[in-house]
């Protein structure tokens, strides 16, 4: 209730919006993106900002395989479906080995290629992607 004895919608969205993001699976998660530099579009990222996951990337496939050799882990990566067959082989390999979850996606601009998820700010195509990376019963490649 305001101050004038009115319920305030707007402070039940915020404070829905703040359960919701406590609520979120990806929330405190770091999620690597593999692909090219304009493979994250813009909302797709302000949406996984939203739900408070930490976005590395995109970054090109020479620098992911770098990474992940390295010490840094990530919580889960999104690769895009574009980067060379060897370089998805190796790390769909080196990912399953070590049960990091994974996908496969693809940009708005790559709609009409078949296979993956399609990487978007849409809700329809984020709760996909995070269902797949961290449902119930995730499985480690997709």
């Amino acid at each position: 209730m305001n101050r004038h004895g009115q319920h305030d919608h707007h402070q039940t969205r915020i404070f829905y919006a703040s359960v919701m993001n406590l609520l979120s699976p990806i929330a405190g998660k770091t999620i690597l993106i593999v692909g090219e530099a304009d493979f994250l579009p813009h909302d797709a990222k302000d949406a996984l900002v939203a739900l408070k996951a930490a976005v590395v990337g995109p970054i090109l496939v020479s620098s992911a395989m770098e990474r992940l050799r390295g010490e840094k882990m990530f919580d889960a990566v999104i690769i895009g479906i574009t980067i060379p067959d060897d370089a998805m082989i190796w790390m769909n390999e080196w990912l399953e080995t070590r049960q990091v979850p994974f996908i496969f996606a693809r940009d708005q601009r790559s709609e009409t290629l078949p296979g993956g998820f399609v990487l978007t700010g849409r809700a329809s195509d984020m709760n996909a992607i995070i269902a797949s990376l961290f449902g119930p019963a995730p499985s480690y490649y997709h």
